[in-house]
């Protein structure tokens, strides 16, 4: 991952790029570390072409997108698969103004905060319900390893706002 988070850091300090890294990895930058096989990056839709472009220019090829996100497998059988997700340029901004700077080594990269990958979670959660056991226990642990970061009434709004309301009992005792 170390290349291919350098190399889109790069590209982000020339300005070609904005992107958030996501999933799996932008767990750890709120002290929940699990196993992934890809690395997960979020851009606003207009930065989709410079997004693709840098990933084919390091080998990478697009096997699969949809209209909010895409997959990326390399040429070689020791880089990560990648997946994009699409968001709006006002969604990002708002993801992008509330995010913070993760070091892995001597890359920085923005993750969402806490409450923005909640919500991340629970949108996927809700459109595909494949991910509800896999999501829902990201959502627990980030929960449980931080605590005080949303309380009872805040997460029960953004389990409501993500139409999620029907599991928040799940996860309401793990707040205040």
């Amino acid at each position: 991952m170390q290349s291919l988070t350098e190399f889109l850091m790069r590209a982000e300090r020339r300005g070609e790029l904005r992107l958030l890294l996501i999933g799996g990895r932008s767990l750890e930058a709120h002290g929940l570390v699990r196993f992934t096989k890809d690395v997960d990056f979020l851009v606003a839709t207009q930065d989709i072409p410079v997004m693709s472009d840098l990933l084919t220019r390091i080998g990478y090829s697009k096997f699969a997108e949809t209209a909010v996100f895409s997959r990326w497998k390399h040429s070689s059988m020791m880089a990560d698969d990648v997946d994009v997700m699409y968001v709006s340029p006002e969604t990002f901004e708002k993801l992008l103004m509330d995010s913070k700077i993760f070091e892995i080594g001597t890359v920085s990269l923005r993750v969402p905060s806490i409450p923005s990958l909640i919500a991340l979670k629970l949108h996927a959660m809700k459109s595909n319900g494949e991910r509800l056991e896999k999501d829902g226990r990201d959502v627990a642990e980030l929960l449980r390893l931080n605590p005080g970061v949303l309380d009872k009434t805040d997460l029960e709004a953004l389990f409501t706002k993500y139409g999620c309301q029907q599991l928040f009992p799940k996860f309401s005792h793990l707040v205040s």
